[in-house]
C-alpha cells in the first residue's frame, strides 16, 4: 500500500525538522520539498499500518507548524 501527501505552505525549517524523522520511522517514508510544498510518500504492508503511519506523520507535521507559528508570533 502506498500514499502520497502534498502540503502547501511548509517552509524549509519545518521540512528539515520533519525530514529527521524519516530515518527513525517504522514505516517506509520519504520526505521531499518543492518550494513551499512538502511531499510525503509512505509505504506500508496493509491498510491499517498505512493509516497509522499517515496519522503519525500528519500529527508530527501539525505539531511542527504550530511550534513554528508560536516562535514567529510569540
Amino acid at each position: 500500500m502506498k500514499a502520497e501527501i502534498k502540503i502547501d505552505g511548509i517552509d524549509e525549517a519545518i521540512f528539515k525538522s520533519i525530514r529527521q524523522e524519516e530515518k527513525r520511522s517504522i514505516s517506509r517514508a520519504k520526505v521531499y520539498q518543492s518550494g513551499e510544498k512538502l511531499i510525503l510518500e509512505i509505504e506500508a504492508e496493509d491498510v491499517s499500518d498505512l493509516r497509522a503511519a499517515i496519522n503519525s506523520w500528519l500529527r508530527l507535521i501539525k505539531m511542527c507548524v504550530e511550534i513554528n507559528e508560536v516562535l514567529r508570533n510569540g
